[in-house]
């Protein structure tokens, strides 16, 4: 496999060349085969017979103008100088250079890579998996970045220069155009490279610094995602003006599909302001190498696309090389129909900072909710609350014993009185439905029964007067409401016969005296009446209180009517209790008639308990203010009952 088939190969200085060496042997390397010629040099595969080591061996092609042999014998130990310097996993390694004394060919001894560079791997308008050429394009950003903070610019960066090993590992071949920062052997005007992937200022002939080889990184990432190059053009003055003054296109707009998060990168290297793109090989092989991360897993044959025997792990961020565990959770769970990224593998320290940022969250928020927490002490209901609650189901027991035995008016009070204590009971309002629709249906009873004696009564007049066709209307409306009603069907079948009779004879109306006279002497029962319902008053309750909690008793005839506690504490600041003071207004529901009604008040401050009794006669429907003046907390309290209405 060639080494490389765009390699420069080294100057020598001196007589013809032919284009191979006439002996077998240059200086103490034995020639094994030609790997490659490139531009300026013919590229061997020698034996070193020292060492018995394996190395590539450029050396300089001598048909050249003896004029200017002179400069490229000066630039071949130039790049000798350069990469000699350099000691890095993605650099090739410089082992030795020289000039043989027999044949006067200057060499240069590398090591030897077996391996495709990316030109002879992509051919024509193919291209990488984004995820490989992302690992790829971020490990040589590495080993540029290590050059350059040695001074070195390599200038040529290009796919026929960066070549994977077997294992998939990218290395940078071909310093042969690469010049030190402070040397300045370059012909002013003259520029060396290839245009195609050439910064902006190497055409111009401006300074050449690292950034520069980021640049024509920048195009070879822009040509392994969508196969072609940025800028193409019908000759090469087309091509650099296209380099020098348009725009790159975006990458995702060339590949439909193409990760949209590669645009900003490529857009970036290829920016015509160096000033404007990566600063250094690092900072673009730690965006890379994050992308190429969130692109994983690869698919299974995104080994037979880059032409390597293994895939590389992550990319690395940083020299030296560290790599952290990762959970890879897609080999147990492969089978199971769930998301893609669930077979994401996940590195054990951002899974570490994430679970600890939680749990530290969690913490914190745990530690403020137990201090607002209100840990009591809780006060119990008073005596007076618990006989409150007792009355009001006792009242609900009373409503449902009445509206058992069909005494609705007195089951509907004691269920209202039983609400303005406890309005919320779902009990309670299920109890007062129950009772409204049996009101409803005895009001509907008693309409239905005033309405089946009205009509039977207009029947009886219609069948006195001999108007039998309007009498048996009226009887038939009446049995209609009243099936069982005995008169109204009796009178329906006279009235009846009576009219057959009458279409039979129908200038002979008689009515028979002795049915009539039967009929007349029945009495006329009377109207059902219905029960009078009981009258209700309202009782408005008002207390303007200074006090802090206590409660209130209003009974009636010596029973209790109502309990009302209070308690106008607030809570403060981590559940602490405050005193405070507020009103009291209820309204209570009580029968009409001559009453006791009766006011207690209950409070620690008071002290002995303060009442006040008053006898009224309440009139039904009627209003009545029930109220509390206590001006301070050392008063004693004055009672009031008016009628407000």
């Amino acid at each position: 496999m060639p080494y490389c088939d765009d390699f420069i190969g080294v100057v020598a200085v001196g007589s013809r060349y032919n284009g191979a060496v006439s002996s077998e042997r240059i200086g103490r390397y034995e020639i094994l085969e030609t790997l490659g010629k490139g531009a300026m040099g013919v590229v061997y595969l020698a034996r070193d017979s020292i060492i018995d080591r394996r190395v590539a061996l450029k050396t300089l092609r001598i048909d050249i103008d003896p004029d200017y042999a002179g400069e490229f014998r000066e630039r071949f130990f130039r790049e000798a100088r350069a990469a000699g310097r350099l000691n890095h996993s993605g650099i090739v390694t410089i082992h030795d250079v020289g000039e043989c004394p027999d044949t006067g060919l200057v060499y240069i001894a590398m090591e030897y890579i077996k391996g495709q560079d990316l030109e002879q791997m992509l051919g024509a308008d193919r291209r990488l998996h984004p995820a490989e050429a992302a690992r790829i394009v971020a490990e040589v950003a590495l080993g540029l970045d290590y050059a350059h903070n040695l001074g070195v610019v390599h200038r040529d960066i290009k796919p026929a220069n960066i070549i994977l090993t077997t294992d998939g590992s990218p290395k940078v071949m071909d310093f042969g155009v690469a010049r030190l920062e402070s040397s300045n052997l370059t012909v002013d005007g003259q520029f060396i490279g290839t245009p195609n992937f050439m910064s902006p200022e190497q055409i111009t002939g401006k300074t050449v610094d690292g950034r520069s080889d980021l640049f024509s990184l920048g195009v070879v990432l822009f040509k392994l995602l969508t196969g072609t190059r940025p800028f193409k053009g019908a000759n090469m003055h087309e091509v650099t003006l296209k380099i020098a003054q348009e725009a790159c296109p975006i990458p995702s707009t060339v590949v439909p599909g193409l990760p949209a998060a590669f645009n900003p990168i490529v857009l970036k290297c290829l920016e015509k302001d160096p000033a404007r793109r990566f600063q250094t090989g690092a900072e673009l092989a730690e965006v890379l190498g994050a992308l190429a991360r969130a692109l994983v897993p690869r698919s299974e044959d995104d080994a037979g696309r880059t032409s390597v025997t293994s895939s590389q792990p992550d990319i690395p961020t940083s020299e030296p090389v560290s790599k952290s565990r990762s959970f890879d959770f897609r080999h147990p769970l492969k089978d199971l129909p769930l998301p893609s990224w669930i077979y994401w593998p996940v590195e054990g320290r951002w899974a570490a900072a994430i679970i600890g940022g939680w749990a530290l969250i969690i913490l914190i928020a745990v530690v403020i909710l137990n201090m607002t927490v209100d840990r009591g002490p809780w006060p119990s209901p008073s005596a007076e609350a618990v006989l409150g609650r007792h009355w009001t189901v006792k009242k609900y027991m009373h409503a449902q014993d009445a509206l058992a035995h069909g005494n609705l008016p007195a089951a509907e009070a004691a269920c209202l009185q039983a609400l303005h204590q406890a309005p919320a009971s779902p009990g309670g309002r299920a109890l007062a439905a129950q009772i409204h629709r049996a009101l409803e249906t005895e009001e509907t009873i008693l309409a239905d029964r005033n309405r089946v004696e009205d009509l039977v009564s207009e029947g009886r007049d219609f069948y006195r007067k001999g108007r039998y066709q309007s009498a048996v209307q009226r009887f038939k409306q009446a049995l209609d409401i009243d099936a069982g009603h005995e008169l109204a069907s009796s009178y329906f079948e006279l009235a009846s016969e009576r009219l057959k009779d009458t279409r039979r004879q129908p200038t002979h109306r008689t009515t028979p005296v002795r049915t009539t006279t039967a009929i007349a002497a029945q009495p006329k029962p009377a109207p059902p009446q219905a029960e009078p319902i009981p009258g209700l008053v309202k009782i408005h309750l008002r207390f303007d209180s200074p006090l802090n909690s206590g409660h209130l008793t209003v009974t009636l005839d010596g029973e209790s009517l109502e309990e009302i506690p209070f308690d106008f504490s607030r809570k403060g600041l981590l559940g602490i209790k405050r005193k405070g003071t507020g009103a009291l207004r209820r309204t209570l529901i009580a029968p009409s008639g001559h009453h006791t009604i009766g006011i207690k008040l209950f409070s620690e401050k008071l002290g002995t308990p303060a009442e006040a009794s008053f006898e009224e006669n309440l009139v039904a429907g009627s209003q009545w203010s029930l109220r509390t003046d206590l001006p301070s907390v050392k008063a004693r309290p004055s009672f009031f009952l008016i009628r407000s209405d």
